[in-house]
């Protein structure tokens, strides 16, 4: 992953870049990207995409495509960049950029709830999750733990106050956007550090290179890392939830 300092100089220079439009294919998974109801690409991966596109002078045509898809269109050209989840698989097959985000994955459970929050603590329980998400190898390999899939975040967080899970799996940025669309506060929740720091990168195609395209994008990623902008595009003023070492009762904490 390359060090942010290194490309750390102002992207003010960035005015003359290419007029060429660069296509993205990002994942089309709710917060992460999704369509609006006018049908337009919204979401935080989207709204990167776009801000890099308005710091480089770069066009960008972002398309939202399945998981998959968007892992096959980067693999074989059709489109420029892509921003994945990080992997040694990914490395190989694509030019890693730069580092945009470190998503955790966490046990959510609700606030005025004290039991702790691991795998081995919840064994017997029953916990929520989004169906074809990967969450750790301890979790897909776990058989102590009820897996339940539930459709989307807000469903596992209703089923919490129901009592009829115990805790919720997901990647905090899911969480958090959440709780924001649901117009529930950052407490409502406590977290336990399931996944710490899994990283998020541009990825550039090997067959479509645009490598000085590339570089503008490294430099405006660099200058978003500094401000601060991207922590506030992909959590917003609530910040990333934290925890204490037990799991038991936390709060947010902007960072």
């Amino acid at each position: 992953m390359p060090a942010y300092s290194a490309w750390a100089s102002d992207v003010s220079d960035l005015a003359g870049a290419s007029t060429d439009t660069v296509v993205f294919a990002i994942p089309d998974v709710w917060p992460w990207a999704y369509e609006d109801s006018d049908g337009r690409p919204q979401g935080s991966l989207v709204a990167v995409a776009r801000r890099l596109a308005e710091l480089t002078g770069v066009p960008v045509e972002p398309r939202l495509r399945p998981l998959r898809r968007a892992i096959i269109e980067l693999d074989s050209g059709e489109v420029n960049f892509s921003l994945l989840f990080q992997s040694p698989a990914l490395d190989n097959r694509a030019i890693n950029v730069a580092e945009v985000v470190q998503i955790d994955i966490m046990l959510a459970a609700l606030a005025g709830s004290d039991h702790p929050l691991s795998l081995e603590e919840l064994a017997g329980k029953r916990i929520g999750y989004i169906r074809g998400t990967y969450l750790g190898e301890a979790f897909e390999n776990n058989t102590e733990v009820q897996k339940v899939p539930v459709a989307v975040i807000s469903q596992g967080i209703e089923m919490l106050s129901l009592g009829r899970l115990s805790a919720v799996l997901a990647s905090d940025h899911a969480i958090v956007r959440t709780l924001q669309t649901m117009g529930l506060g950052t407490d409502a929740l406590r977290f336990s550090k399931h996944i710490k720091a899994q990283p998020g990168a541009l990825y550039m195609s090997r067959r479509a290179q645009r490598p000085q395209v590339a570089e503008k994008f490294r430099k405006a990623v660099s200058q978003m890392v500094e401000s601060d902008e991207l922590n506030q595009i992909f959590f917003g003023d609530a910040g990333r939830p934290t925890q204490d070492d037990a799991g038991r009762p936390a709060s947010y904490s902007a960072q």
